[in-house]
């Protein structure tokens, strides 16, 4: 009996993912996915929220810093900031995590979480100027902004979602793939919130 195999490499851009928080129908601001990120320009003189702790939420944060009003940083755990290379060693060793995960069916986590954040020299100086520190993840969203259960707000106008995509397989349903096609739940790139 021949067994076929599917390789889907057909990526993961085309499903971003928003997470649901209370309230979040009710914020009068924007909402947007770094799918849809417009450049810095378009955050000039605002309140931005940027939600998501991989590498897209850190640049994309870096790049508003520069033109807003405020900016402040959300993710669901602290980042991990690598110093130094990141060599083939290095490299090795993040796709043996990764595939010893998926051998015990366990999601193959986001790619910051495996390799952590790259201290370059843009990042060492926004980690200076304050622009990198980072908040826990606020409990609600309010019309005006967020906030966390100790009563803490921020208020915002818009609200940046960096939190990575999904799996693009929608094309596969005919095929009806079984478990095996669904062990990779969070897809590629699935920045940390």
């Amino acid at each position: 009996m021949v067994r076929a195999r599917l390789i889907n490499a057909t990526g993961t851009w085309d499903r971003p993912f928003w997470p649901r928080y209370p309230g979040q129908e009710s914020f009068r601001g924007r909402q947007l996915h770094t799918a849809d990120y417009p450049g810095p320009q378009e955050f000039a003189g605002q309140r931005v929220v940027v939600v998501g702790g991989g590498t897209s939420g850190v640049q994309h944060l870096m790049e508003i810093a520069g033109a807003a009003a405020q900016t402040t940083w959300v993710t669901r755990r602290p980042p991990v900031f690598r110093e130094g290379p990141f060599g083939e060693e290095q490299g090795r060793a993040a796709v043996a995590h990764v595939d010893e995960r998926v051998r015990r069916g366990l999601p193959p986590q986001s790619v910051v979480s495996v390799t952590g954040l790259p201290v370059t020299e843009a990042v060492a100086r926004a980690r200076a100027e304050g622009v990198l520190d980072r908040l826990p993840m606020f409990d609600r969203i309010t019309p005006n902004g967020v906030s966390w259960a100790d009563g803490r707000t921020v208020d915002a106008d818009v609200i940046l979602w960096a939190t990575g995509f999904r799996a693009a397989i929608d094309h596969l349903a005919p095929l009806k793939p079984g478990r095996a096609g669904r062990r990779h739940p969070r897809g590629g790139h699935a920045g940390d919130t």
